[in-house]
């Protein structure tokens, strides 16, 4: 009910905001709340539909659950530009808040491409080995925070990476590429772990049918989906690096030619 709450609360203050900057003429995204909205629902399909309830009994689609936070619907939630809404429909006062908050020395740190990487790789490390993954299946306000925890964790990593406006700290093109290479040899030793571990790693899933076979499903969930969004993400990265060049060079010649 809470987490129902909560989604029903960020969707109507992002329509709240959407109203005040469409009646202000003021420009924003035209896909911005689609993509929002879908990265509400990937959450809400996450973890209040039937998905949840496959998570409970089988290691596999809780591995999907978890990758379907930080992989789906954190990219999407960023695209909905949150932030640049939020600048542009708060007052002013409350606004230039905000902004010198993103402008902070703290945030300069964030908002790099290696932080998020090296913050996601203690979180998925540390919570699947750790106690901490047995504690969360079997107490629910644990698991409710190691959601948020992926979650989080999940838009820090993708934040610097599509730099969405405004990005006061946007990393260049090489460092984005950089971490999302390097990213992909994270998830898929961690998914190799669970792969080849030839007893169950957690007690939850222990005495289930085919927990062992369960286990190494996991492990392909992890190496296969979680390198599907990186590789997707690198041609992006690329492609937009390429049509950033060509801007500035077209402007270089645009400036030469007067």
């Amino acid at each position: 009910m809470m987490l129902a709450l909560m989604l029903a609360a960020s969707a109507a203050l992002y329509a709240w905001g959407w109203l005040r900057v469409a009646r202000a003429h003021r420009p924003f995204p035209r896909f911005a709340p689609l993509a929002f909205a879908a990265g509400l629902a990937v959450v809400a399909a996450s973890l209040l539909g039937p998905l949840d309830g496959l998570s409970d009994a089988s290691l596999s689609w809780h591995m999907t659950q978890h990758l379907a936070l930080i992989s789906l619907a954190a990219p999407l939630l960023l695209m909905g530009a949150p932030v640049r809404l939020a600048l542009a429909a708060l007052p002013a006062r409350a606004a230039t808040t905000l902004a010198r908050a993103l402008n902070s020395p703290p945030m300069r740190v964030v908002d790099q491409p290696l932080f998020g990487l090296a913050l996601l790789t203690v979180v998925l490390y540390g919570t699947h080995f750790s106690p901490l993954y047995e504690r969360a299946l079997e107490d629910e306000n644990v698991h409710a925070w190691m959601h948020v925890l992926y979650l989080v964790s999940g838009l820090i990593y993708w934040n610097p990476i599509f730099a969405i406006a405004p990005a006061p700290h946007a990393p260049s093109h090489p460092a984005r590429i950089l971490a999302l290479f390097l990213s992909l040899p994270m998830s898929a030793f961690l998914g190799f772990a669970f792969y080849v571990t030839n007893h169950a790693l957690y007690a939850h899933y222990a005495a289930r049918p085919g927990a062992l076979a369960d286990q190494m499903n996991a492990g392909a969930v992890m190496w296969l989906s979680a390198g599907t969004p990186v590789l997707l993400a690198l041609l992006w990265c690329v492609a937009d690096w390429g049509a950033r060049e060509r801007r500035v060079g077209a402007a270089f010649d645009a400036a030469d030619g007067r």
